[in-house]
C-alpha cells in the first residue's frame, strides 16, 4: 500500500485544511494517510470523514514536540484521542506551547514587528509565524524568517517547556497508541540515537520513521540496523506542510499496516 504517515494541516502549522490534505493525498494515489499535527488532534475528525468519502484509509495521528538532549519529535498513531483523560493531558501540552508563543509574540512586538496572529491560539507554530513574516515583508522567505527571528539563537526565539521523549511515549501508550520517533536524521546521527531508541523501547516505543524525504540509502541502512536491534517497526512520511511540492510516497510495511489496523 502506498502511504504517507506524516502530514500537517491548518490545525497546526500546515497551510491546507484537513479536508484539503486528504484530497491532496488522494490525488497522489495514496492508499493510506495520516494527519499528524503538532501537539493537536483537532483535524482528525474532519480528515477521517473526508477520507471515508474518498475511499482512502485514514490513520489518526499527532506529532509531539519533546526535548531531551535536543529537540525530538515523537509521532503517535491511533491514540484514543477522545478519551476525556487524554483530552485533559493534551491540554497541558497545548498550554506550554501557547505560553512559549506568547513570549515570541512579545519579542517580535518589542522589535517593532506587527503580525496578524493570535499568539495564544491553539495549534500555532513557528511556521505560521514565518509565513506571516514573509507575507508582511519582514523577511524574504521562510528560511530567512527562521534564521533572523525564529530558530534557536535568533532575535525572537524563546525556549519552550516541553514533554520529554519518555513522557510522550508513555502518554501515547497509555491511551492505546503506536509511538514512533520522527525524522531521526534531523537531530541524531551518532551513538545518541542508539541510546535514545534503547531507552524509549523500555517504555513501549513501537517504531522509527525510516522513510523520510531527506533520508538517503545509507541513512535507511543505518536506521534499519537500529530498528532491527530494538525490534521496532518502520514508519514513513513526507512531513508535508502545504507550502512545498513533496512527491514522497513509500510502500507501507505489512507489519506496520497490521499494527495500525489498516
Amino acid at each position: 500500500m502506498k502511504a504517507d504517515l506524516h502530514v500537517h494541516t491548518t490545525k497546526s502549522d500546515g497551510s491546507l485544511t484537513p479536508r484539503e490534505v486528504v484530497r491532496w493525498a488522494k490525488n497522489k494515489g495514496l492508499d493510506v494517510m495520516a494527519i499528524t499535527d503538532h501537539d493537536s488532534v483537532a483535524g482528525l475528525d474532519e480528515g477521517r470523514d473526508e477520507a471515508k468519502k474518498l475511499g482512502i484509509k485514514f490513520v489518526g495521528g499527532i506529532e509531539f514536540s519533546t526535548y531531551s538532549i535536543c529537540e525530538i519529535h515523537i509521532l503517535g498513531y491511533n491514540i484514543d484521542y477522545k478519551n476525556p483523560d487524554f483530552v485533559q493531558e493534551l491540554q497541558k501540552v497545548k498550554d506550554l506551547r501557547k505560553e512559549r508563543n506568547v513570549r515570541i509574540g512579545q519579542k517580535l512586538q518589542d522589535l517593532g514587528i506587527k503580525l496578524d496572529i493570535d499568539f495564544a491560539s491553539d495549534g500555532l507554530g513557528r511556521m505560521n509565524m514565518a509565513r506571516e513574516l514573509v507575507k508582511k515583508g519582514y523577511c524574504k522567505d521562510i528560511n530567512d524568517a527562521f534564521d533572523t527571528y525564529l530558530k534557536p539563537g535568533a532575535k525572537a526565539y524563546c525556549e519552550a517547556k516541553r514533554l520529554t521523549p519518555v513522557e510522550a511515549v508513555k502518554l501515547i501508550k497509555k491511551y492505546g497508541g503506536f509511538a514512533s520517533v520522527a525524522h531521526p536524521k534531523k537531530y541524531l546521527l551518532d551513538k545518541r540515537l542508539d541510546i535514545l531508541l534503547g531507552g524509549l523501547k523500555q517504555f513501549g516505543l513501537d517504531g522509527i520513521e525510516l522513510n523520510y524525504p531527506s533520508h538517503n540509502e545509507q541513512d535507511r541502512r543505518n536506521f534499519s540496523e537500529l530498528m532491527n536491534k530494538y525490534k521496532l517497526l518502520p514508519t514513513g512520511g513526507s512531513d508535508f506542510h502545504g507550502d512545498e511540492d513533496k512527491n514522497f510516497v513509500y510502500d507501507l510495511d505489512p507489519r506496520t499496516a497490521k499494527k495500525l489496523h489498516v
